[in-house]
């Protein structure tokens, strides 16, 4: 039987820039993120995971990407929010976590490629809610 399991990603984009700011851990570039604990709300989980892999705090708002993938005995679903930056200061004490850098789309694309076209993900919108 398969354990299902959420991880939850967030697209922070500079439009000045035209970066997006990436992590890269032990093994793989990603934008911020990580799985979503026991009982906490998709929403919480990102804005968490922002703040423990990159100093930053953050807003979420829609869904902009969904995808799914069997790994090992895990079912894994990935959502990618888009966030904005709020506040903090770039810098993280998760021993995981190698390099913070804003990417231009283009080495984003290259680095993440199961992202697909990072500037469709910035017109993507899914809209998400919780109900309590």
């Amino acid at each position: 039987m398969l354990i299902h399991v959420d991880v939850v990603y967030v697209l922070l984009y500079d439009q000045e820039t035209d970066k997006v700011l990436a992590v890269h851990n032990e093994q793989f570039w990603s934008l911020p993120g990580g799985k979503r604990e026991h009982g906490e709300m998709l929403k919480d989980a990102a804005i968490r995971e922002v703040k423990e892999e990159t100093g930053l705090d953050a807003h979420v708002f829609d869904i902009v990407h969904v995808s799914e993938k069997v790994i090992n005995d895990h079912h894994v679903t990935f959502l990618t929010f888009r966030g904005e930056i709020t506040g903090g200061v770039i810098g993280t004490t998760d021993s995981e976590i190698r390099e913070i850098k804003w990417l231009s789309l283009d080495e984003a694309e290259e680095l993440m490629p199961y992202l697909g076209k990072v500037r469709e993900l910035l017109e993507n919108h899914a809209n998400y809610e919780v109900e309590m």
